[in-house]
């Protein structure tokens, strides 16, 4: 399956679901290919968390409510702090020189390519209580 339909399906999944009744934690898995995990936060100064990529999957990060400051790198040329993780498909690697600072808001959602370094739950301005789903897209 395209990266592309993996995304449809993704979209399809965030408008026909629910996302008020999806449990914390892992869910709606199906094989290696899909499944969401749904988190509860408080963001802090994004400068606290490490980059980091996948191997396996695109992240589609939805932001239920709360916001967050996500950084991504489009430059995958990236030099490792840790081993690979397979189990939970991740890799923390160095900051890259240059990467996008991304401001998501209630409803909004971003893409994350694989080998696309990130780091997450950046507050913006003061810290709040964010819950986001993160849907993990195999192939």
């Amino acid at each position: 399956m395209s990266d592309y339909a993996r995304v449809l399906e993704a979209v399809n999944f965030l408008k026909k679901t629910d996302l008020d009744t999806i449990p914390l934690g892992r869910s709606h898995q199906d094989g290696e290919r899909f499944y969401v995990q749904c988190l509860e936060y408080e963001t802090e100064s994004i400068e606290n968390f490490n980059f980091e990529i996948h191997q396996k999957r695109l992240d589609l990060h939805y932001i239920c409510a709360g916001e967050e400051e996500i950084d991504v790198s489009p430059n995958t040329n990236f030099v490792a702090m840790t081993d690979y993780n397979d189990d939970r498909d991740i890799q923390y690697v160095e900051q890259p020189d240059h990467f996008n600072r991304i401001m998501l808001h209630q409803d909004d959602f971003i893409l994350i390519g694989m080998h696309e370094p990130h780091r997450t739950n950046g507050a913006i301005g003061k810290s709040t209580h964010v819950r986001k789903l993160v849907l993990k897209l195999g192939r």
